[in-house]
């Protein structure tokens, strides 16, 4: 007879998620608050992290900017998958006596923190990394030993007792912070880091900048790193945004493009945090408002250098769009 665990990843497997790992309420102690399972669930004793890989030969496409929309289309097909699996354990999970909850993997943050906090209700990569999934990198992603960084993340929260995964021991991260140099917001520190405590091991980090500087590029309003770059994301618009180190001077400049008609959704990103979500459909209605024009530094950062390098070149020889076409290389 199948144990909890198996029934679990069974479930997660007939419904397309790639990879499953466990983790316990006690490797998560010493994580940031949005580590903290009794958050989302007071009996949590454990969480199950699900996994999404996204289609590599998509994502050279989308980084050579040959092809948008398929890299696009099933970065939303990713978050059905997660969906699927996370409301089909859940109900396992309750079927069998035990509480559970499978918390909205995006678009949802805490409320009364500081502007720009964006801490989630639970964060999926504390999840990922206390489960065995992978290695936190440079770049604060998730990077698998099989799939590198490109993945999305869920998690169910329950209060069964589920037996952790074993930890991840490699670092497949390796600091090559290419990460940092495919940002077109200089949200990501080059040399400056931060340490995160997870499942009793320390993960050192880029010290990140305002994450406006995030919102503005992978929302599309920014597509460049200087007005003056040869290659750009998939965003034709420029603000000519200040560098690094000065995130005050950034934000009054994101305020003064938001009254331009070209940038009209630049007014909405700061009220992103206030945002709650009421069901399933208004997450399906946000994921598909918005292309995806960024996400480079997941995107690159695949397992082999080499396959990271060439992501790299593609990238920053694939020119720059414009409103009507792309410029050429």
């Amino acid at each position: 007879m199948a144990t909890l665990k198996e029934e679990i990843v069974s479930i997660a497997r007939e419904t397309g998620v790639d990879k499953v790992g466990f983790t316990s309420r006690e490797r998560l102690e010493d994580a940031p608050p949005s580590g903290d399972l009794g958050y989302i669930l007071p009996s949590a004793r454990s969480a199950i992290s699900l996994v999404a890989a996204l289609d590599k030969a998509a994502i050279r496409t989308f980084l050579g900017k040959e092809d948008q929309m398929t890299h696009d289309n099933e970065h939303k097909v990713s978050y059905m998958k997660l969906r699927e699996a996370g409301e089909a354990i859940e109900r396992l999970l309750r079927d069998r006596g035990y509480e559970a909850s499978f918390p909205y993997p995006n678009f949802e943050y805490r409320q009364g923190q500081p502007l720009m906090t964006m801490a989630p209700p639970l964060s999926h990569r504390y999840v990922a990394v206390a489960s065995g999934i992978g290695w936190l990198g440079w770049s604060g992603n998730v990077i698998t030993p099989e799939y590198g960084a490109p993945i999305s993340l869920a998690s169910v929260v329950t209060s069964a007792e589920l037996e952790p995964d074993p930890l991840v021991e490699e670092d497949f991260c390796q600091n090559c912070r290419l990460c940092v140099a495919t940002c077109p917001g200089h949200f990501m520190s080059m040399k400056d880091e931060t340490e995160v405590s997870l499942a009793g091991r320390t993960y050192a980090h880029n010290k990140k900048a305002s994450n406006l500087r995030c919102l503005v590029s992978c929302s599309g309003e920014n597509g460049v790193r200087a007005p003056d770059a040869k290659w750009s994301t998939w965003s034709h618009k420029v603000l000519d945004l200040p560098g690094p180190g000065d995130d005050e001077a950034f934000a009054r400049r994101v305020l003064d493009c938001g009254k331009d008609p070209d940038h009209q959704l630049l007014g909405a990103l700061s009220d992103v945090e206030k945002l709650e979500l009421r069901d399933w459909e208004q997450f399906d209605l946000i994921l598909g408002t918005v292309p995806v024009t960024c996400g480079n530094c997941m995107l690159v950062c695949w397992p082999d250098m080499q396959d990271r390098q060439e992501n790299y070149r593609l990238l920053t020889t694939s020119g720059r769009m414009s409103k009507a076409m792309l410029v050429p290389k």
